[in-house]
């Protein structure tokens, strides 16, 4: 039978089942005062399975000399810079065979194990030897360090993590240290799969290919989009969380060699394969979620395939969730998130909370408008910005850990009120764990496991597209 919340009904007062009151008010009287609430945090990486075990390092990327250029008239696709250290006081490079240090008056070699401790000083990039009383090399501002290991196997690690290809140096804007992996696209890949879709089975590789091809996809549409910072991606959720070699497994490898070059295209163009954990049964029109124009690949669609089937990521365990914040606590946290994201508020922010309801909501079913009433006036909140500035209590446990943003947008809210008629908490109960604009990917686990494709998948959450080589993008 199909579970149809509430929330996607439309806008309206929202309210909490009765019999669930006692228990939210109980929790909510046992959070004391004022709670600390840290800053909002960036979005964590969705929990679509356990992360996948260390595999054996396979053949390494090509050479950088070697990483070949795009061809005339069509775009980057060999190839990626990605930031894997930015802007840091101090970035600690070592390899696991000899290594080799360009850029330089003379090119260094460090020997297998030797550490490389890069540091930005008055105005310049400063490489040292560990141990070592004296620097390797001085290098002014504008210049750019290259270390690439030696030997076949060899690896360079950053701060403890393993890459593949190149290693290059710079001093940040703020003049502070980056280093960037210059790295074969395919390569890049592997280092992604197994922190964005997680550990996979047999009966899951389908999906395995289909979260390949999406990440394939927003990397190359995103190529040179960090260009100010001297990278194209970050190695964060800021774009798709990379961590180098030292998570690669056979099966999200063999995802990525068997879609190799594979991206999802909408009337010949690359498009912005966006992705998170689990919709919660719907997917939202991207326009609803961020301030921007309609894209027709990402449309609001049931995550189900057929009226009256259970969606797609219900076992996913952020298919509901219940958030409870005391009323002093909810205050708080809106106090100090709310100036950072909609404006300014008086001086000591709000001290006393009178409503808190949803205005409007999205055709997904997710809000648009939230109205905290306060005694500074009413606070609106709008779209996705509305989880950033709802974060989880600070007591919260599982996915995200406490203080993190709210789970999702999807969700209804309201205020619980004592005997007295004073209020005691803030209720939110929710669908879903991400933005929900483009594909979810615990219904792409639970779309291979009933035997679909890797291009069904996609093009399920990707209204119109079609999966192409990179060979036949239109210019």
């Amino acid at each position: 039978m199909k579970r149809t919340p509430g929330w996607e009904r439309g806008p309206g007062r929202e309210f909490v089942p009765g019999v669930l009151l006692a228990a939210f008010v109980a929790a909510a009287l046992a959070v004391a005062g004022c709670a600390r609430v840290p800053p909002p945090r960036p979005e964590p990486g969705p929990p679509a399975g356990e992360p996948a075990p260390g595999g054996q390092p396979a053949p390494g990327a090509a050479p950088y000399s070697e990483l070949p250029p795009a061809a005339p008239g069509q775009p980057r696709t060999g190839w990626l810079d990605v930031g894997v250290v930015v802007s840091a006081d101090t970035a600690r490079l070592e390899s696991t065979g000899e290594a080799q240090v360009s850029g330089v008056v003379e090119v260094a070699q460090l020997a297998a194990g030797q550490a490389l401790l890069a540091r930005a000083s008055a105005g310049r990039l400063l490489l040292q030897p560990l141990p070592a009383a004296r620097e390797l090399a001085v290098y002014e501002a504008a210049d750019t360090v290259f270390v690439r290991a030696l030997g076949a196997g060899a690896l360079v690690q950053v701060n403890g993590k393993r890459y593949r290809g190149v290693l290059k140096l710079f001093r940040s804007p703020d003049g502070r240290v980056t280093v960037v992996n210059r790295v074969g696209l395919e390569d890049y890949l592997r280092g992604v799969l197994p922190h964005e879709i997680g550990r996979l089975t047999d009966a899951t590789l389908e999906a395995g290919k289909a979260q390949a091809v999406a990440a394939r996809t927003y990397a190359l549409a995103y190529v040179g989009r960090r260009s100010d910072l001297g990278f194209d991606v970050y190695a964060t959720v800021e774009d798709q969380l990379y961590g180098g070699a030292g998570d690669e497994s056979p099966l999200t490898d063999r995802c990525v060699r068997e879609t190799a070059a594979l991206v999802a295209a909408y009337q010949g163009r690359l498009i912005r394969a966006n992705y998170f954990s689990t919709c919660g049964g719907v997917t939202a029109n991207v326009e609803d979620v961020w301030p921007e124009p309609p894209l027709p690949w990402l449309r609001s669609r049931p995550d189900s395939g057929r009226e009256g089937e259970e969606p797609y990521c219900s076992k996913s365990p952020q298919y509901r969730w219940t958030e409870i914040w005391g009323a002093r606590e909810f205050l708080d946290i809106v106090n100090r998130t709310y100036p950072a994201l909609v404006a300014a508020l008086p001086l000591g922010g709000a001290t006393r909370l009178d409503d808190v309801r949803v205005l409007s909501r999205s055709a997904s079913g997710r809000v648009a408008e939230v109205e905290i009433d306060t005694d500074v006036g009413p606070l609106i909140l709008k779209g996705d910005s509305t989880r950033r500035a709802l974060l989880r209590p600070a007591r919260s446990t599982g996915a995200g850990g406490p203080g993190t943003i709210l789970r999702s947008s999807l969700f209804k809210i309201a205020l619980v009120r004592d005997g007295a008629g004073e209020p005691v908490a803030v209720v939110a109960t929710g669908a879903g764990f991400g933005h929900g604009v483009g594909m979810c990917q615990w219904g792409a686990l639970e779309m291979a496991r009933r035997g679909r494709g890797f291009r069904e998948i996609l093009e399920h959450y990707f209204t119109g597209i079609r999966v192409i080589p990179t060979a036949d993008l239109a210019g």
